[in-house]
Order: C-alpha cells, then sequence, then structure tokens
C-alpha cells in the first residue's frame, strides 16, 4: 500500500496501510490494538485534536475486562475505577430498594462486576496501550473521500494545514462515532430517530445521603437522575433529564440544574463543584448494514442507543474484538476474504437486539405519560428488588448486562457436531469461565489466562490430545488438555460440559467447532469450509 502526498509538505511521501481506522474513540484504539498484536500495519486517524476530556460513557462491563486482561491493562482499569457493588433506587427523597451488583456473577467471570470507568480513561489505557505498540493515532486528520476498487480503498485525508493526502489501504474500519465518514461516503443509511428528552451529564463534588461506591438512582414521576461514584473524594458523575421548561435552553449552566435535583432527589444532596457540564440528546439508531465491500462500520459509526444498562461502549469494543482477528487473517494471506462476512452476519443482529430491548426499557424510564410516571414512583423499585433476589434472574441479568451471553449460534462459523447435548455449550457460545487443573494434582488455573486470543485455541477434555496438532490450522492453533482429575469433574460438571468432548475457541473465545469424540479431518473440513483457511484471500469480495 502507497501513502501519496498530494502537496510538498514534510510528510512521508509513502506510508503502509494494511488497514485504515478511522476515529481513536474505545472502539478504534481496541481495533487497532487488536491488529497491532498481530503484526498487522494499521493507520489510525481522527478528526479532533485529541483525546476526549468530557464523556458520557461509565461502564465497563466483565466482557469488556475479559479483553483487557489479554491487553495487560486489566489492572491499570481496575485501579483507576470503581467498582458497583450496588444500585440503590431512591424514591421522593427515601431510599426505595437495593439491589446488589458486586460479584452477582462470580462462577460466569473472573470480573464479575460492574466497573465504573470512564470513557476518557479508557481511551487514554488504550491509547497507551497502542503507544507501546509502536502505534500512534494521527490527530486533526479527516477523511474526506473513499474510492473503492477490487484490490484496495483510495482515503482522502484532509490535514491540520488544510492540504489533501491519499491514503491507499486494503480495508478501511469505520469508528468515527454518530456522525461517521465513512458510513456517509459509503451511502449507508442510518436508520432511527432522536428522544425528545434532553439530557445533561455534569463532573461534580457533592456529599449527601446517597450510598458511597454505589450507583444511586434517583426516580421521578417525569423521568431519572444517575449518580455515578467516581475515584476521589466527593467525586461523582451525575446524569440526568432536564426538566421541561429547560429544554429549550442554549445557555445552561450547572447552577440552573440544581433546583429541579434538589426537588426531585432531595434537598439533602450538596453541590460543592462542578468541573464540567454539558447537555445532549440521545437517539436510537443503527446503519442499514455493517460493511460496503472493503469498508466496515463498528461502534457509534454502525449503531447508537439509549444508556440503559452500560451497553454502547463496550457493544463497541466487542465489533472491534469481533472484526481485529478476522482482518488479520485475510491481511496475512491465510484465510479467505469471505471469512469477513461473518462480521455483519454476527454483530448486526447483537445491536439491532440491543437497540430492541434498550429502546423499550428506555421508552418506560423516561416517558411524560401519568402511568408510566406512576410505575417509576410506585412500582419500579420493588420490582426490581424482588426480581434481583431470585438467583436464575440474577444470573440472567449478569449474562446480559456483562455481555458473556453474547451468542452466534446462526453464524456461518459456528458448527456443532452430533452428540453434543443441548444442556452443554455449543457453537457460537463464548466458552464458559473454568478454573481447571492442567497437571496432574497442579494447582486450579483460570483457563481464560492460558487462552493465546491471537490463536485458536482447542480444548480436549476426556480423550488424547492430536500429537501432530490439526492439519490446516498449524500454529494457528494451541492445544489444552484437561485431565481426569476430581476437582477437575466437579468444574466441568457445573458447566454442563459432557465427557468427552472437545471444543475449538475462535481467537475471540466464542466456540466454532464443538464435539464429542475429536477427530483432526472434522477440524480440518471445518478450517476450510467454515474459516477459509488457506484460501484465496480475494475470494468473497464483491465489487
Amino acid at each position: 500500500m502507497q501513502f501519496r502526498r498530494l502537496d510538498s509538505g514534510h510528510r512521508p511521501q509513502h506510508m503502509d496501510a494494511d488497514v485504515l481506522v478511522v476515529g481513536a474513540g474505545p472502539t478504534g484504539l481496541m481495533l487497532a490494538n487488536q491488529l497491532a498484536r498481530r503484526g498487522v500495519r494499521a493507520l489510525i486517524i481522527d478528526r479532533h485534536a485529541g483525546p476526549s476530556l468530557q464523556t458520557r460513557a461509565l461502564g465497563v462491563q466483565a466482557r469488556t475486562l475479559e479483553i483487557y486482561a489479554h491487553l495487560d491493562i486489566i489492572e491499570s482499569a481496575l485501579s483507576l475505577g470503581k467498582r458497583a457493588t450496588g444500585a440503590n433506587l431512591w424514591v421522593q427523597g427515601r431510599r426505595a430498594a437495593r439491589i446488589p451488583l458486586g460479584d452477582i456473577g462470580r462462577d460466569l467471570s473472573p470480573y464479575p462486576f460492574l466497573l465504573i470507568l470512564g470513557q476518557d480513561d479508557n481511551e487514554r489505557l488504550l491509547g497507551d496501550a497502542l503507544r507501546d505498540r509502536g502505534t500512534a493515532v494521527q490527530w486533526n486528520t479527516e477523511l474526506v473521500g473513499l474510492a473503492q476498487d477490487a484490490s484496495q480503498v483510495r482515503a482522502s485525508l484532509k490535514y491540520p494545514d488544510g492540504t489533501i493526502g491519499e491514503v491507499t489501504a486494503a480495508w478501511v474500519a469505520g469508528c468515527d462515532g454518530a456522525r461517521s465518514a465513512v458510513r456517509e461516503l459509503s451511502g449507508i443509511a442510518f436508520e432511527g430517530a432522536p428522544y425528545q428528552h434532553v439530557f445533561f451529564v455534569a463532573d461534580i463534588q457533592v456529599t449527601g445521603p446517597m450510598m458511597p461506591d454505589e450507583l444511586n438512582v434517583y426516580l421521578w414521576h417525569e423521568g431519572f437522575h444517575l449518580l455515578f461514584p467516581m475515584r476521589g473524594t466527593d467525586h461523582w458523575r451525575l446524569v440526568g433529564i432536564l426538566p421541561p421548561h429547560l429544554r429549550e435552553r442554549h445557555d445552561l449552566k450547572f447552577e440552573d440544574v440544581i433546583p429541579s435535583v434538589h426537588q426531585e432527589a432531595g434537598a439533602e444532596l450538596s453541590f460543592k463543584a462542578c468541573s464540567w457540564f454539558s447537555t445532549y440528546r440521545i437517539h436510537h439508531r443503527s446503519a442499514a448494514r455493517f460493511r460496503d465491500r472493503r469498508c466496515f462500520l463498528l461502534g457509534d459509526a454502525a449503531h447508537i442507543h439509549s444508556p440503559v444498562g452500560a451497553q454502547g461502549m463496550n457493544t463497541g469494543l466487542q465489533d472491534a474484538y469481533n472484526l481485529a482477528w478476522k482482518l488479520a487473517l485475510v491481511v496475512s494471506g491465510g484465510a479467505g476474504a469471505a471469512l469477513l462476512d461473518s462480521y455483519e452476519h454476527e454483530r448486526l443482529p447483537v445491536a439491532r437486539r440491543l437497540l430492541s430491548t434498550t429502546d423499550r426499557a428506555f421508552t418506560l424510564l423516561v416517558s411524560d405519560s401519568w402511568l408510566a410516571g406512576l410505575f417509576r414512583t410506585r412500582v419500579l423499585a420493588k420490582i426490581m428488588a424482588f426480581a434481583m433476589s431470585l438467583g436464575r434472574i440474577r444470573l440472567f441479568a449478569f449474562r446480559t448486562i456483562s455481555q458473556t451471553g453474547i451468542r452466534y449460534p446462526e453464524s456461518a462459523l459456528s458448527e456443532t457436531l452430533a452428540g453434543v447435548p443441548d444442556s452443554a455449550p455449543r457453537a457460537g457460545d463464548r466458552f464458559p469461565w473454568l478454573r481447571l487443573r492442567f497437571q496432574p494434582k497442579g494447582p486450579a488455573e483460570n483457563l481464560f489466562a492460558r487462552l493465546d486470543d491471537t490463536r485458536f485455541n482447542l480444548i480436549v477434555i476426556g480423550q488424547p490430545a492430536p500429537a501432530d496438532g490439526v492439519p490446516g490450522l498449524g500454529d494457528l492453533l494451541r492445544i489444552h488438555m484437561v485431565p481426569s482429575d476430581s476437582a477437575n469433574d466437579r468444574e466441568l460438571a457445573r458447566a454442563q460440559i459432557p465427557q468427552p468432548s472437545f471444543y475449538l475457541l475462535r481467537p475471540d473465545g466464542h466456540v466454532g467447532l464443538a464435539g464429542t469424540h475429536l477427530a483432526t479431518a472434522e477440524m480440518t473440513r471445518y478450517a476450510s469450509e467454515r474459516l477459509h483457511l488457506g484460501a484465496d484471500c480475494m475470494t468473497g469480495i464483491k465489487m
């Protein structure tokens, strides 16, 4: 790939880019990191002057933290963030219910909690990791043109001095937010609408009766206010709905909002300082498709939705994790481009399902109707407290909100062979988190810590592992033999994993092929037919 300057500036005349990543928010930084780990030459640009300093995204889910562990940034994230141990529901200044959040998924993930960590901190961690891998964001650089042919994309870039350059790359990833230039230049519709309400976010110091280190939700007849604990003394992030009489004002300050917060959340709240304040509208939209030939859409460029459940930023990070290993295989020539079809087939249904569920929940939370207001202030807290007292509902809620329950059973990459029980993990599932002994009488180990997420992982249970590897996968495969052991038997039974069995995991931890009796011929066939490994890397590109 060639970088060509169309002016006489001081930048290099040539720059290779296997992938041009447009947008350096969390999604773009995650994608660039995953590509760099796999030796893919990525150029990452952003039209802004630098990382965001003010942010609305706050919650980091368990599935994202599992990925952070592979990136070696998990300890930094945990030290910067606050673990939400509970959510407190307040009505008319009184605490009506408490919903426990801490460790509700302790058998499902190494990180069974919601971590409250601002998008700005997430971007800093991901940006530092990317720089450590030898890649820096090219700021003040805007995508202004795209042209595709059968083998490449030519991207026109506008630099801070107003000059225009052209980058030629094999693939383009649009991680450039709700106003995505990649999406607009690709002619992809962004279907949906804004909600009618106006929201605000403020970074504040405040004291009061709210429960420290926990999420505090103030429900009122016309909406809600949320207080998220942040690191530092009396440091909170306040998110709420503007009352109707303030929604048309364009000169609002935080002081203008305080009276309504006192009225609905209680006069006991004492505001000491506000470092920043912003108002915004929330949209619910989805791109009509997530791909146009050699251009992909990820994160807010592909889908935006309500903040219910803290799903938005995490969903974009999952988009990047899904696409990165596939792009890396295709760029290296190890797989045919048909493998990339699975990105849209897997991630678009996830986004649309999320849009549907969060929209229904959010509509109820913000509805101005008398009945909805009555439900929020008289019924909602009691229902949620009762539901979360039931173990089965708690686990379902954790799997849903933490994104550990995302599945791709209908994907072309998912195949479950005959004999695997319906109750067992199946193709498309995220393989369960287990603590297993990999040596006789050895210590129980975190399975996820052993998995190499830059390769495929074969887990062999109750039978011999293939002595000579698997033809067709070669060095792309790591094999993990689970020996017979009473402790292992109990752990496998807990996850309803049969013996014997085998699971071929994709690099992103989802099951690709599941079966009972291991046959290398089946895995070789799967690698060829499903993963397109060894195929002509141009196969599947339609112009």
